[in-house]
């Protein structure tokens, strides 16, 4: 895994304290979390692999892909529906055959 912060961008954010009330997190771990899901947000537009945005999130691809769960981003080509609509298109019957 790479270090995350080697040829990085400093992004400056305000964000309002009141959101912060309640839970009091440091600097670093607010970067962090906007980091990956701002990966996790690449990763939904298609614009990143999840493997190359777990990598750049400096986090293993198992913790990675369990973000984009929580998220409701699949790390297939497809979105929720797509394959269905898709199969159907085709007309290819999908399902499970039992034995007889």
């Amino acid at each position: 895994m790479s270090d995350a912060t080697s040829e990085s961008l400093t992004v400056p954010v305000r964000l309002p304290r009141e959101a912060l009330r309640h839970h009091p997190w440091s600097p670093d771990d607010i970067a962090a979390e906007m980091r990956a899901l701002w990966l996790v947000e690449q990763v939904r537009e298609r614009r990143l692999g999840y493997g190359k945005a777990a990598e750049l999130a400096g986090m293993p691809v198992a913790a990675f892909l369990a973000l984009m769960g929580r998220h409701h981003v699949t790390p297939l080509g497809f979105e929720v529906g797509e394959v269905d609509r898709e199969v159907d298109g085709h007309g290819i019957a999908v399902g499970v055959e039992t034995a007889r």
